[in-house]
């Protein structure tokens, strides 16, 4: 069974009881069932369709095995986090590799080597990209961005601008959202993991007043006091203070008598948390209007690349037998 053949067997399993929007596998085939034609390179823009297809599909299986409601089982949230995790990185890649189906297929990293037409100081490649040199595909990935695509299509009053243009300003920008799937998963790469509020448990601090032991969340007690520092070889010199402050929850800052300033919320995530349902529903939304923005370039790109005619049968598509094999990933993962 070949990888497409998994995936698809995979999908067809756990799309019936989600209310995302279905992904396209029919009429969309392997590279090696099209022709390439001068002029532009399909084969590659195929790959890409199908990348970014299968890498929006994991992100649907993420989000597949979880269940929008509220549960107070820290385990069962955990679980939900790390779903929505592989989701996160799988959605924003995504929307990459939709850039590089146009990048590749209009040939877009052309006009920005050296001296090329829309070649700036701003826009440029990084490297000089020259077709069947070695690993020159990888380095067009390398150098494919959102700025580039949208300039070259800008020019050529390509009606995919639009479209593409529509979805970074809500999906990618968001300027009017708290957070969007790239800001989280901006937040991934400098900070390892999501904060969630779910998964939060503030610190119970005790004091032993008059010889009884107090938690002062429990008893909704706000405490601060402070500490001074003096040098280490020298204690009759004061260096600075330690202040420690306990209202919703136990903070420590260190203030130095030179001026430098240490604030505990500068190691902290508490700015950053957030809701288990919030972020789920963000990554669904960005999921459908991604599948609408797959089925926009896949309508104006797909139809000028011709299938192979020595591998397509009489019905007109190519000769595929379908796996017979069937799968539960029910058998390997719980709905949480």
């Amino acid at each position: 069974m070949t990888e497409y053949e998994m995936l698809r067997l995979v999908i067809d399993f756990y799309r019936k009881d989600t209310k995302m929007k279905d992904l396209r596998f029919d009429d969309l085939y392997s590279p090696e069932y099209y022709m390439d034609v001068p002029g532009n390179d399909g084969r590659i823009a195929i790959k890409k369709f199908n990348d970014a297809r299968d890498t929006m599909a994991m992100a649907h299986f993420s989000l597949s095995y979880i269940e929008d409601i509220p549960s107070d089982e820290s385990g069962k949230n955990f679980a939900k986090t790390l779903h929505i995790r592989h989701a996160i990185e799988d959605l924003n890649n995504s929307f990459d590799l939709l850039l590089q189906i146009p990048w590749f297929y209009y040939r877009i990293w052309v006009e920005f080597n050296r001296g090329a037409s829309l070649q700036t100081r701003q826009l440029k490649n990084k490297n000089e990209i020259i077709r069947n040199t070695q690993d020159w595909v990888l380095l067009a990935e390398r150098d494919c961005e959102y700025r580039k695509v949208m300039a070259y299509l800008q020019t050529t009053s390509n009606p995919l601008e639009a479209k593409i243009n529509s979805f970074f300003s809500v999906y990618i920008e968001g300027t009017s959202k708290l957070f969007t799937v790239r800001s989280l998963c901006n937040a991934l790469k400098h900070n390892h993991a999501l904060s969630f509020e779910e998964l939060y448990e503030p610190y119970d601090f005790w004091l032993n007043i008059n010889g009884k032991k107090i938690n002062l969340r429990d008893e909704h007690i706000e405490v601060g006091f402070k500490q001074k520092i003096y040098e280490k070889d020298n204690t009759d010199i004061e260096v600075g203070e330690i202040k420690y402050d306990y209202t919703d929850d136990f903070s420590i800052d260190y203030e130095y008598a030179q001026g430098e300033i240490f604030r505990y919320e500068d190691c902290t995530d508490e700015k950053y948390r957030f809701k288990i349902h919030d972020v789920y529903k963000e990554c669904c939304e960005y999921f459908d209007a991604l599948v609408d923005l797959f089925e926009e370039v896949y309508n104006q790109i797909h139809p000028q690349i011709s299938l192979l005619p020595t591998l397509v049968g009489e019905n007109g598509k190519p000769n595929i037998k379908s796996s017979e094999d069937s799968i539960s990933m029910n058998d390997y993962f719980t709905v949480v």
